[in-house]
Formats: structure tokens, C-alpha cells, sequence
């Protein structure tokens, strides 16, 4: 009983491990957010929201109707203009948003003290608004990134496959006649009928 358990823990928090390196992998390589009923995963890349976020802090926005984004709130963008065109920036809203004609326009700059504001930008340009940071996966995510961090991952994938491939040996040795009778049963000898 405790060895399925251990089973059963070892090879969830497998797939678990698995699943978040590979996430971070997809963000890092491809510069994309992956959404999740509407949430997306965001690492903040520079210090120009400091105090709030700090960089490398990782974030979670939920897309959201123009509506709902108002003064103060903090949006991740996509600039079209500039030396941060094309990339990711998210900054806080700091008038109120302009509806001209269905179009939404918002002023947004960071938080940093002497930040200068941004362009303005359109409602399509905002890829979400900004729920919530999420705690140690920041240092998770830089640690993978460094080859140390590669080597232990190597590392916990090896000892969890080796975990399981003993525990596989150590079930098959452990099979007795009985349990080979159960799935290949021996012919019965026919005993001889005394006259």
C-alpha cells in the first residue's frame, strides 16, 4: 500500500515538473503567452514598474472588455512603435481611457519614479489586465535557465525514471508460481482411473 502511494506521488509530481519546464520553455523560446480560460502568463522583463513588479516577477492577466480597464489599472501591451516594438510592456493606465467613437485609447507609464509616459495605445494592442503575481515560480523560471538548473532537472527526470523502472523489476521478481499460474495456467496432469 505505502509503495503505491509513493507510486502514484513520484509519477504526478513527474507529469507536474514536466508540464511547468515545458511551459516555461514555450514562453522563453517563442515570446508568446500561453492562455488558459482566458489567463495568460507574463514574466516582467525590466524594472520600469518597480516598486509594484519587480523584473522577473511572473504575472498573470486575464483578457478583459475595454469597459472594464479603467485609471490605475496595470495592462500588459504589445508596442508597435519604437525600440520596444513588438515586444511585451506592461505599464500601468494613468488617465482615464478615451472612448472615441468605439475606440478605446489608454495612456499608460510605469511606475518607476521619473518614467516618461508611453505612446498611447488602442484597446487591440492590450493583451490583459493584471490579476495577480504568482510567488516562486519567478525564481523556478530563472533557475531553469541556468545550467545548473538544466542539470537538476536532467537530474530529477533520470532519479523518477530509475524510481520507476526499479519499482517495475523489484513487482516482477517478486511474482511467485501462483501469480504465473493466474495468467498462464499449466495444463492439469490426468490422473489414471484405478479398475
Amino acid at each position: 500500500m505505502g509503495r503505491k502511494v509513493i507510486n502514484i506521488i513520484s509519477t504526478v509530481f513527474l507529469v507536474l515538473l514536466v508540464l511547468v519546464v515545458i511551459l516555461l520553455f514555450v514562453i522563453r523560446a517563442s515570446g508568446n503567452s500561453p492562455s488558459i480560460f482566458g489567463y495568460q502568463v507574463y514574466r516582467v522583463s525590466s524594472g520600469s514598474m518597480e516598486p509594484t513588479l519587480m523584473k522577473g516577477d511572473v504575472i498573470v492577466d486575464k483578457k478583459v472588455p475595454a469597459e472594464e480597464i479603467k485609471k490605475n489599472d496595470i495592462v500588459t501591451y504589445k508596442a508597435l512603435s519604437g525600440e520596444m516594438a513588438g515586444e511585451m510592456i506592461t505599464h500601468r493606465v494613468v488617465e482615464e481611457p478615451v472612448n472615441n467613437n468605439g475606440t478605446y485609447i489608454f495612456q499608460t507609464r510605469g511606475d518607476l519614479d521619473g518614467a516618461a509616459l508611453d505612446d498611447k495605445i488602442t484597446y487591440e494592442q492590450i493583451q490583459g489586465k493584471y490579476q495577480y503575481k504568482v510567488p516562486v515560480i519567478d525564481k523556478l523560471y530563472s533557475f531553469f535557465f541556468t545550467p545548473y538548473g538544466l542539470i537538476s532537472f536532467i537530474f530529477i527526470i533520470v532519479a523518477l525514471f530509475g524510481y520507476e523502472m526499479i519499482s517495475l523489476l523489484m513487482a516482477y521478481r517478486s511474482l511467485d508460481e501462483k501469480d504465473d499460474d493466474y495468467y498462464e495456467p499449466k495444463p492439469k496432469k490426468k490422473s489414471k482411473k484405478r479398475k
